[in-house]
């Protein structure tokens, strides 16, 4: 295939993925959260992940004090059990779960009351292999955190919307992320 058409193929199939709207995940204008300050308290690995999230989107500043939202996370923790067993009675597959528990404030009133965010993946492991199965829990409870921070940034703004004092700063708010 001539380079030239290799290139028309790429211009077109990257054209037609921005044309249907597609995103990375936590990069859309449902991911950017609709406050303008942020405090998220809480020492845990989520609490870390929601953090990092947050200081990507651009419209958002985390701050100490006096934020317009709070979200804290108030536990959070993982687990894992026996899915299967082989005939020699060796575990092959176990259930990987995550939790998270959080409230979150806007302008000092509930957003949204203790809310758990629960996570589930399915681990393969083998015996021969321990070091790469710890690895991969590794990877796998890590991508769960992950997930649960932007589904925390997610839920917050889809309880703003909810809220009648909310809704038109957080439409016009969305409606300006989107016009972008």
């Amino acid at each position: 295939m001539p380079l030239r058409l290799k290139t028309l193929f790429l211009l077109g199939l990257s054209l037609s993925l921005m044309a249907c709207g597609f995103h990375l995940r936590g990069q859309g204008p449902s991911a950017q959260l609709l406050f303008k300050t942020v405090q998220v308290s809480g020492t845990g690995a989520t609490a870390q992940e929601l953090r990092k999230a947050l200081v990507l989107q651009p419209s958002v500043q985390l701050v100490d004090k006096q934020a317009e939202a709070t979200i804290n996370i108030t536990q959070e923790g993982s687990d894992k059990q026996i899915l299967s067993v082989n005939s020699q009675g060796q575990v092959v597959q176990y259930r990987v779960f995550y939790r998270v528990h959080f409230d979150a404030l806007a302008n000092g009133d509930v957003l949204l009351p203790d809310t758990t965010i629960s996570l589930m993946r399915t681990l393969q492991w083998d015996e021969n292999v321990l070091l790469s199965n710890e690895n991969e829990e590794g990877k796998l409870v890590t991508e769960m955190q992950r997930d649960a921070a932007q589904q925390i940034i997610r839920r917050v703004n889809a309880a703003a919307r909810k809220t009648p004092a909310m809704s038109k700063a957080a439409s016009a708010a969305y409606t300006a992320e989107t016009a972008k």
